[in-house]
């Protein structure tokens, strides 16, 4: 496996399982996009190199939006549930 695969094929896919699951475990938006981001620069240091700044914040952005999208599909459910 090279770099390639896991900057497009394996980081963005737990990205968007691990922000669904993880805002739904946890109730909280900005829990998930933090970590993404966290991981993403330990990421562009290690294995990357500084060109995939872009990727960290659309990785986040894209964690974010799915937590938001997650997050009121849980209150929606949650409320129909009462």
């Amino acid at each position: 496996m090279d770099e390639l695969d896991l900057a497009f094929g394996i980081l963005p896919l737990s990205i968007i399982v691990l922000s669904i699951i993880f805002t739904y475990i946890f109730k909280k938006v900005y829990i998930m996009p933090l970590v993404s981001i966290v991981v993403s620069v330990i990421l562009m240091f290690t294995v990357f190199n500084l060109s995939f700044w872009g990727w960290v914040v659309v990785y986040g952005l894209v964690s974010l939006v799915l937590s938001s999208i997650t997050n009121s599909i849980r209150k929606k459910i949650d409320n129909r549930n009462k």
